[in-house]
């Protein structure tokens, strides 16, 4: 019996001893070749990674107004390994920040330690949230992108997503300078899981650039008020101006009507935010004549004195006829051009020839986009000579059968005005960093004659004077200009619409330092749909405007100077 006993007992004694010699080599194993693994892993229960965005640059107007700049905002995270009951906290979420339960719901099934629930909260949702307590839910401070004029500019400037990178305008155009550099920073939750504490391990995030632009917010909210006041009383669908110093292409202003409030994007379709002054093509009518205008000068076809026969209004062409609003007989060089005579020019035309006008028509750089730094501009369409009908050489000189856009045209004014160079339109006057400014250079080449530029000018300030364009006119002020009322090409009937018309004005304040021009385009106008009555007076308004203020500015400048 005690031998039993004492076997039993040694039994139990080498089972203990095995079994603490298995434990040790167990939590040798562990601490010593697990160490790593339980350290990372208790780690990953209260630690996480979560990325810091870099501050976007700001974006000026040209005396140094904020157009778009970043405030701070707070997002909703969740760490779904502290949120027990996941179907109650989806549900209070979800009553909170408008967001499907079940997408929620999803997000906190996740195999993850950080999932945003909601980026860039309002501060009464964050209230809201915060009052609830919720096991798991905290808060992070990010920023989020302001426009503190709210609509002014919105179709220049674009847009941003909901990381801030730009997606359309000047925010995508200078994204790669305007965005910042992302941090990092290593955060620790406590044991209630109720907030978060930042450590002292933090990779700093680092600003974006900033951008000044050429456009001054002034003139940029008459042009906007002016522009949507035709709008409605012409009941028009939709219009665009630009206001663009003639001698260095920067651009003044730029607005396009409908526009939108970009803080509140969502609640606009892409139609309305596009840049209609840059993007869309049309037939630009008699504002075209301009080319010919100029061609005939250069090309020294005519004098002043030389007469068109107008044929009463109507002329037999190849495949078509030309009809003019009013019947003329003959008229002089100039007064076909003041009259806006569709058969004068087209006669015109014909006599320069089909490769001349085409030569200038592409040196005037239609048909090419103009360089302009914005994102979506369209080339126009100017159909190769080869592809020319026989009616083409009267039809084209007149501003059918060719796609511009308004940015074009108002570059090809500004020849007229600045003595015969083909300038670069920009938006963008300089790009500053800590190390320095970049400054957009000026490109210009001249493709006239300064006689030509001179010549036309004249012949130009004439229309305004007592031809189409009279309503465009200012007392005591050289304005130069065309009116253009083009039919819109409906490619549904496969032929010219009777009842939808663009009015066009596009002109020149000459005698202003530096020179500008004005470039206005109204689509669908009711009423009455002809640019010397829709869009001349439209042109006046901004004219007198811009004359009041550029030249009281270079007046105080001048006083303080003295």
């Amino acid at each position: 019996m005690k031998i039993r006993d004492g076997l039993r007992a040694n039994y139990i004694y080498g089972f203990f001893v095995v079994f603490f010699i298995l434990l040790f080599l167990r939590i040798t194993y562990l601490q010593v070749f697990r160490k790593n693994f339980f350290q990372n892993l208790a780690q990953n229960q209260y630690y996480r990674l979560i990325p810091l965005s870099g501050k976007r640059g700001t974006i000026f107007d040209s005396k140094g107004r904020i157009l778009a700049t970043e405030i701070n905002t707070h997002s909703v995270f969740a760490d779904p390994f502290f949120v027990k009951d996941k179907e109650t906290t989806a549900r209070l979420l979800s009553e909170n920040l408008n967001i499907p339960k079940q997408k929620i719901k999803e997000r906190l099934m996740k195999k993850k330690r950080f999932v945003w629930i909601k980026r860039k909260i309002s501060w009464s949702e964050k209230q809201k949230i915060k009052s609830l307590k919720l096991k798991g839910i905290g808060f992070l401070r990010e920023r989020k992108r302001f426009y503190p004029q709210d609509k002014l500019t919105s179709s220049l400037l674009g847009l941003t997503d909901i990381d801030s990178r730009g997606v359309d305008g000047l925010e995508l155009q200078h994204d790669s300078y305007l965005c910042g550099k992302d941090g990092m920073v290593r955060v620790l939750q406590d044991s209630a899981s109720r907030e978060v504490i930042i450590t002292p391990q933090i990779i700093a995030p680092q600003e974006g650039r900033d951008v000044a632009l050429t456009i001054d917010s002034q003139l940029q909210y008459w042009v906007e008020n002016f522009l949507e006041e035709t709008i409605k009383k012409f009941s028009a669908k939709e219009g665009s101006i630009i206001i663009m110093n003639a001698l260095t292409g920067e651009i003044l202003a730029l607005a396009n009507y409908p526009n939108f409030n970009p803080n509140n994007s969502r609640e606009f379709s892409p139609q309305t935010m596009r840049d209609k002054a840059i993007c869309d093509m049309f037939e630009p009518g008699s504002v075209f004549k301009a080319v010919t205008l100029v061609a005939a000068i250069e090309e020294k076809k005519f004098s002043d004195s030389d007469t068109i026969f107008c044929e009463n209004g109507s002329y037999k062409i190849p495949g078509s006829t030309l009809h003019d609003v009013h019947p003329y007989g003959a008229l002089n060089f100039r007064e076909v051009f003041k009259k806006s005579s569709n058969i004068g020019v087209g006669k015109i035309a014909n006599k320069i020839g089909s490769q001349k006008i085409y030569a200038y028509i592409k040196k005037l750089g239609f048909g090419d986009k103009t360089g302009i730094d914005l994102p979506g501009e369209i080339r126009g369409n100017v159909k190769p000579l080869s592809s020319w009908s026989k009616t083409s050489p009267y039809m084209i000189p007149i501003g059918q059968e060719v796609g511009v856009s308004l940015i074009q045209l108002v570059r090809a004014y500004a020849v007229i005005v600045n003595d015969g160079y083909l300038v670069r339109p920009h938006v963008t006057k300089a790009i500053y960093s800590q190390s320095g400014c970049k400054e957009t250079p000026i490109e210009c080449k001249m493709v006239i004659s300064s006689h030509t530029a001179r010549r036309a000018r004249s012949i130009l300030e004439d229309v305004v004077k007592d031809g189409t364009g009279k309503l465009a006119d200012i007392e005591g002020v050289k304005i130069g200009g065309k009116t253009g009322t083009a039919q819109y090409f409906d490619t549904k009937i496969g032929r010219y619409s009777s009842t939808q018309y663009r009015a066009s004005f596009v002109g020149f304040i000459s005698d202003l330092n530096p020179p500008i021009v004005i470039g206005v385009s109204v689509f669908e106008p009711k009423g009455s749909h002809y640019g010397g009555v829709v869009s001349a007076p439209l042109f006046k308004k901004i004219a007198e405007k811009t004359v009041k203020y550029l030249g009281g500015e270079k007046n105080m400048l001048s006083s303080a100077g003295d």
